[in-house]
């Protein structure tokens, strides 16, 4: 996957990897909404004004260094089942 963590798989789906499954978990839940509020935006019709490279670059950063919200998240799932 050269480096990525996560891989588009042409009419096959995603794959998400991580160090720990409760990191890739948590990544794929958040692929999965940002691809959902996409889809919304794009049936509005209207051009999509994408955010500054700077902003992605930030976010990107504080949702990887703030992973104990990914272990805690996925211990409650844990509990759950």
């Amino acid at each position: 996957m050269a480096g990525a963590d996560v891989a588009f798989l042409g009419n096959h789906g995603v794959i998400v990897c991580g160090a720990r499954i409760d990191h890739a978990y948590d990544d794929l839940y958040y692929l999965e909404r940002a691809c959902m509020h996409q889809v919304l935006a794009q049936q509005t019709g209207r051009p999509l004004a994408p955010v500054a490279p700077q902003l992605a670059a930030r976010v990107a950063a504080q949702c990887c260094g703030e992973r104990l919200q990914s272990e805690l998240f996925f211990e409650a799932l844990r509990r759950t089942l």
